[in-house]
């Protein structure tokens, strides 16, 4: 094997290395890119459907408690 041909072997081994490093780091980039959208969908959806589902009114408790006053016990 020539001095060439070990020379021209090296150069396009380091070339495919870095195609493949750059291609790796663009996949990952997307990956990433689409998995920030998925999370940010998943984590605004339960917000907006609790906002529908809420149901604004007036309520009142009827229990019937004593009041602190009434209990007759020892008063601080």
């Amino acid at each position: 094997m020539t001095f060439l041909k070990r020379l021209l072997g090296t150069a396009l081994g380091i070339v495919f290395l870095l195609v493949a490093v750059v291609f790796a780091s663009i996949a990952l980039g997307i990956a990433l890119a689409v998995g920030m959208v998925a999370w940010g969908w998943l984590w605004w959806r339960p917000r907006s459907l609790a906002r529908r589902h809420t149901i604004e009114g007036e309520y009142r408790d009827v229990t019937n408690l004593e009041r602190l006053e009434q209990r007759g016990g020892k008063r601080l």
